[in-house]
C-alpha cells in the first residue's frame, strides 16, 4: 500500500518512521525549512519514556501534486488547519483513500463538502509528542515496556470494508495496534468530551501536568466536566460511551475516578502526550471547546464544570 503521510508534525514523523522501519512504501509531506532538514538529515526521534534514540531515512516531498498516486493518504493535521488541505486533496483525482486522524466534535459534514464519502475514513492516533531542535520527542505508551497505545479507525457508515482491513493491516504489521470502532463519530465526540476538560485544566497551571496533579479540586472539576459532556452526548443519541475507559467516570465513585486521573496526569506520558500538545495547540483547544459548546446548546442541560474549565482558556 503506497502511503503518504500528510503532515510532518511529531505524530506524522513518528508513524512515518515506524512504517518505514517495517518496510512499508511510505512518504511524508513536509514544508519549508522542516522539509529541507528532513530531506538532508532524515528523521531523528527520541522515545521520551525509554530515552531510546532512533533515526531513519524516509521519502520526503513538499507538495501533493494533482498527478501523484497513492493508495492511502494519512492526514495528521489539526482540524482548524484543514481548509487549505481539503483543496489540495480535492485537486488530486488519483488518491484511493484518505484517513483523517485528529480531534473532531462536529462530525463529517465539512469533510464531505470537499471530498466524496467513499474516499474518506476517520480515526485518532494513539501517541503524543512534540518537536524541538529538529528532534521528534514522543511517547506512544503509558510506561516503559508497556503496550504501545492503539490507533483508532472507523468508517462513517460503521462497516468494515476491504480498505478498512487493509489500513488496519498496514499499522499492525508495523507494530502499531489498531482498535476498530463501528461509530467513529461517537468515539471522536466522547474523546473531545474528555480531552477538552483535560486541556483546559492544564491551562490553569500553564500546561504543567505535575502542578495539575497536585490540584485535587481542579481534577475533581475535570472528572465532573467529563461526566457532563457524556450526559450531553447521551442526550443527543450517542448512548455508547467510548473509548471504553470513559465508562470509568460513570461506574467508579468520584474519589476513585479522581485518583485514577491524578495518577495518569502525574506521569511522563502525560507530560509528553497531553501537556506538550496542549501548550502547542491552544487554538485547536479553543475550537474544540466551541464545537462542544454547540452540542451543549442543542440540549437544555447545565454544564457548570465545563464552564468553569473553559474560563482557563482565556
Amino acid at each position: 500500500m503506497k502511503t503518504l503521510i500528510f503532515g510532518a508534525g511529531p505524530l506524522g514523523c513518528m508513524y512515518a518512521h515506524l512504517l518505514g522501519q517495517a518496510g512499508k512504501d511510505v512518504t511524508i509531506l513536509a514544508r519549508g525549512e522542516w522539509y529541507d532538514w528532513i530531506k538532508a538529515n532524515g528523521l531523528m526521534l527520541v522515545n521520551e519514556l525509554t530515552g531510546a534514540e532512533e533515526s531513519s531515512s524516509v521519502e520526503t516531498v513538499d507538495e501533493l501534486r494533482p498527478d501523484a498516486e497513492y493508495d492511502l493518504v494519512i492526514v495528521l493535521i489539526r482540524k482548524n488547519k484543514l481548509p487549505p488541505v481539503f483543496e489540495v486533496l480535492r485537486a488530486n483525482k488519483h488518491i484511493e483513500n484518505i484517513l483523517f486522524m485528529g480531534n473532531n466534535a462536529l462530525g463529517f459534514e465539512e469533510y464531505l463538502q470537499h471530498l466524496p464519502q467513499e474516499k474518506v475514513l476517520f480515526g485518532f492516533p494513539g501517541a503524543g509528542g512534540g518537536i524541538s531542535e529538529h528532534v521528534v520527542r514522543y511517547a506512544d505508551r503509558e510506561k516503559p515496556g508497556g503496550k504501545r497505545r492503539a490507533v483508532t479507525i472507523g468508517e462513517i457508515d460503521g462497516q468494515t470494508k476491504e480498505r478498512t482491513r487493509a489500513v488496519k493491516s498496514l499499522f499492525e504489521t508495523s507494530g502499531i495496534p489498531v482498535d476498530m470502532t463501528v461509530d467513529v463519530d461517537g468515539w471522536l465526540k466522547y474523546h473531545v468530551a474528555l480531552v477538552s476538560p483535560l486541556a483546559n485544566a492544564l491551562y490553569k497551571h500553564e500546561c504543567d501536568n505535575y502542578a495539575l496533579a497536585r490540584d485535587k479540586e481542579t481534577i475533581r472539576v475535570m472528572v465532573r466536566a467529563a461526566k457532563e459532556g457524556g450526559r450531553v452526548l447521551k442526550a443527543l443519541g450517542y448512548a455508547k460511551r467510548q473509548p471504553f475507559q470513559f465508562n470509568l467516570f460513570y461506574w467508579l465513585p468520584e474519589f476513585m475516578s479522581v485518583k485514577a486521573v491524578r495518577g495518569l496526569i502525574e506521569s511522563r506520558f502525560a507530560e509528553i502526550a497531553f501537556a506538550l500538545h496542549a501548550r502547542a495547540a491552544r487554538d485547536e483547544m479553543e475550537e474544540l471547546a466551541e464545537e462542544f459548546q454547540s452540542l451543549i446548546d442543542q440540549t437544555s442541560m447545565e454544564t457548570p464544570n465545563i464552564n468553569t474549565l473553559r474560563d482557563y482558556l482565556v
